[in-house]
């Protein structure tokens, strides 16, 4: 957790907002492919908050309540998605690993998008946005593939009528990948709207 922090800390420090989306991503980076592993280990479900809120509630920080508090559910929703990832790596998701990741990743998204529009993240933040809505899109095309294998065998039955079986058929074959157009637009009218 100590070199996820202290990268968050320098980038809040000198206002970089691409050091910050590096705290932000859900792969490791080559140099240290131990970083996500490490991070997610260092804490337990229980303690999580108490935790990530040690690390952002520091006065060198110089963060108002509201936007620390914004940080703190950011990274412990972070820490919950790491964990669905690393699960999925090591096989412990059989199924639907691809949607429960895309569901954890999306709820990154989501308080991201809240600490903008509720806590006034600054503009140099920005970096972070376009981290989290790449993945968030990653994740979602892998969920609906998922979800195409299992309909097509047999898994999962569709529910639809007979007259519009064509229709549903295509609709729901993306419903993760619009789902996360619709977070993705969210993030532009945010950012269109930014009167930082």
């Amino acid at each position: 957790m100590d070199t996820i922090f202290q990268t968050f800390h320098q980038a809040q420090y000198q206002g970089s907002g691409p050091d910050l989306a590096t705290t932000l991503t859900p792969i490791a980076p080559p140099h240290d492919p131990t970083l996500l592993r490490r991070f997610h280990k260092s804490s337990n479900v229980f303690s999580i908050h108490k935790d990530i809120e040690s690390y952002i509630r520091i006065p060198q920080c110089h963060l108002s309540k509201a936007e620390s508090t914004a940080w703190i559910d950011i990274y412990v929703a972070y820490w919950k998605a790491i964990g669905e990832i690393l699960r999925a790596e090591t096989g412990h998701h059989r199924d639907d690993w691809a949607i429960k990741v895309y569901e954890a990743w999306k709820e990154v998204t989501n308080l991201l998008i809240r600490g903008y529009s509720h806590a006034g993240f600054g503009a140099w933040t920005m970096p972070c946005l376009y981290t989290v809505s790449k993945y968030l899109r990653v994740f979602a095309i892998k969920a609906d593939e998922e979800q195409a294998v299992k309909v097509g065998s047999g898994e999962v039955k569709m529910e639809s009528d007979a007259l519009g079986d064509d229709i549903m058929a295509g609709f729901e074959k993306n419903e993760r990948l619009e789902d996360a157009a619709r977070v993705i637009n969210r993030i532009f009218t945010l950012c269109i709207s930014d009167r930082y």
